[in-house]
């Protein structure tokens, strides 16, 4: 992925054969709203950079003090390029070195993809129901999702989903009269930084990329608000009245049955990877989808498209995800993960430190690690914040950066199985595989939701049309070849690493 036009373009950017000098002789006005940034995934992704007011007047646009590529050369933003997105499978899978960043390229242009293809039945469908009402622009309907899909993951902290599993999770998430008490989650985070570090930018911005200054801009009493960014964003979702209505008719594109996150991420990684998850034919997908009485909805013809997605993503948690040695490793990482970012980060909550928690990330955790590994700063005691850990945790660093985990897998089963099932089929699980035995056994149980699993919940989050125009069977039936849950479990014997070898010789 490349920025192929850094910077802001000037009078001295002269297009090779154009008539005429100077300032007339100058890149063609519509190349100084956009840069291009190539990927490998999507083509090419487009990016907003701010014009100065004599070129947004040139362009018939507002002036603006703010575009996407402020927001992308944030501080925030930038942190993305240094946390993984695959977590510890990267020491499996050797090409799998992409970052939260190129992931969240991907979903702001796959947020813009679907927002383009279902405006006008979303304009429509408004006119319908709020006929007194005057719809959003395209442009701010577009852009909404845009920087929707762009900050979802800005939250994250280092190796991402594990942080939240063993870190934040003994945090109170910040109270929400909208949603019952939960634990801290990097979705909690973002909203956090949406609303409080990039607020204002966000408010600033004032167009989509595009061309057509009437579809693409924000009319001159728009502006998105922070607070949308993040009820979209929200995990779980969240029931809240007060937001407009085509904010909560797009908000399962970020918390559905299929999202633009995970639209983005299986061909992601398995391309980078070098797996083939099989076709994904996400185009099929977004042309049959559409709004209507009932939200978001799949005309009939793109169930195939939307099995067939969700296999693919099936099939990367089964293979990629949930590898035998990726698990092995996180085991090693569980026992040393927490005492690691107490002693850098210290004991209070990410959510009261977000200026601290924005250096927090995997170069300054892995450069700690090494230095812990080769038996520099440790301690017997350590405590919180002095950026010690104890020889043990040094040891296990040691073991986890030279690919070489301590725990191997003896035993495996595959389950799938449907919600009502679903505590029987762990309890099986359990017993067939036996008891863990702290230092010596552990059972290491893999679920992933193929599908979701509460039948109205997934017929709410999207309709299906027949080809008749009349509903089709219920999503939670079509989908019913592919099992609600699905589970990798394995028993792992704890062994000697090489770390542990030497460190008694």
């Amino acid at each position: 992925m490349q920025d192929e036009t850094p910077g802001s373009l000037d009078e001295r950017d002269v297009v090779p054969g154009a008539p005429g000098t100077g300032p007339a002789a100058a890149a063609h006005p519509l190349l100084w709203a956009v840069n291009l940034i190539s990927d490998p995934i999507h083509g090419y992704i487009e990016l907003t950079k701010r014009l100065t007011s004599d070129r947004a007047r040139q362009l018939g646009l507002a002036g603006e003090e703010a575009a996407e590529g402020d927001l992308l050369d944030s501080a925030w933003l930038q942190r993305m390029r240094r946390i993984s997105q695959l977590q510890s499978a990267r020491w499996v899978f050797p090409t799998a070195e992409h970052s939260r960043f190129t992931h969240s390229l991907g979903v702001m242009h796959e947020a813009g993809l679907w927002a383009r293809q279902l405006y006008p039945s979303l304009r429509a469908e408004l006119s319908a129901v709020e006929p007194a009402v005057d719809p959003p622009s395209e442009g701010l309907v577009v852009e909404t999702m845009r920087l929707a899909g762009l900050l979802h993951d800005v939250g994250h902290g280092p190796f991402a989903h594990f942080f939240d599993d063993h870190v934040l999770c003994h945090f109170p998430a910040p109270p929400d009269p909208r949603r019952r008490h939960k634990s801290l989650t990097h979705e909690d985070l973002s909203q956090l930084i949406i609303e409080r570090e990039l607020g204002d930018q966000i408010r600033s911005i004032r167009r989509a990329p595009g061309a057509v200054p009437e579809r693409d801009a924000l009319r001159r009493d728009e502006s998105i608000d922070p607070r949308w960014l993040s009820f979209l964003i929200s995990k779980p979702a969240l029931a809240d009245p007060s937001m407009p209505r085509w904010l909560r008719w797009l908000q399962p594109l970020l918390s559905g049955v299929f999202t633009v996150d995970n639209l983005d991420y299986v061909r992601r990684d398995s391309y980078l990877i070098g797996v083939s998850a099989g076709p994904v034919d996400v185009e099929r997908l977004r042309r049959y989808s559409f709004v209507g009485p009932h939200g978001l909805s799949l005309y009939e013809p793109g169930l195939g498209a939307l099995e067939m997605f969700l296999t693919a993503r099936l099939f990367l948690y089964q293979q990629i995800y949930f590898h035998r040695s990726v698990r092995a490793i996180d085991l090693d990482l569980e026992e040393v993960f927490r005492p690691s970012i107490l002693a850098i980060f210290g004991e209070g909550s990410p959510a009261d430190q977000l200026d601290h928690y924005a250096d927090l990330d995997e170069y300054a955790l892995l450069h700690q690690a090494a230095l812990w590994a080769r038996g520099e700063k440790l301690s017997e005691r350590p405590a919180a914040g002095d950026g010690t850990v104890t020889p043990e945790v040094g040891r296990v660093w040691q073991a986890i950066l030279l690919r070489r985990p301590r725990w191997h897998a003896e035993a495996e089963l595959r389950r799938a199985y449907e919600a009502s099932e679903r505590d029987a089929e762990m309890r099986a699980a359990r017993s067939e595989l036996g008891r863990d035995e702290p230092g010596m056994v552990a059972i290491d149980l893999a679920e992933v939701d193929a599908r979701p699993a509460e039948a109205t919940a997934t017929d709410s989050l999207l309709a299906v049309v027949g080809r008749d125009g009349h509903p089709a069977a219920p999503l939670s039936q079509a989908l019913g070849r592919i099992p609600a849950y699905s589970l990798v479990a394995r028993r792992y014997r704890r062994g000697q690493s090489v770390a542990d070898k030497v460190s008694e010789g």
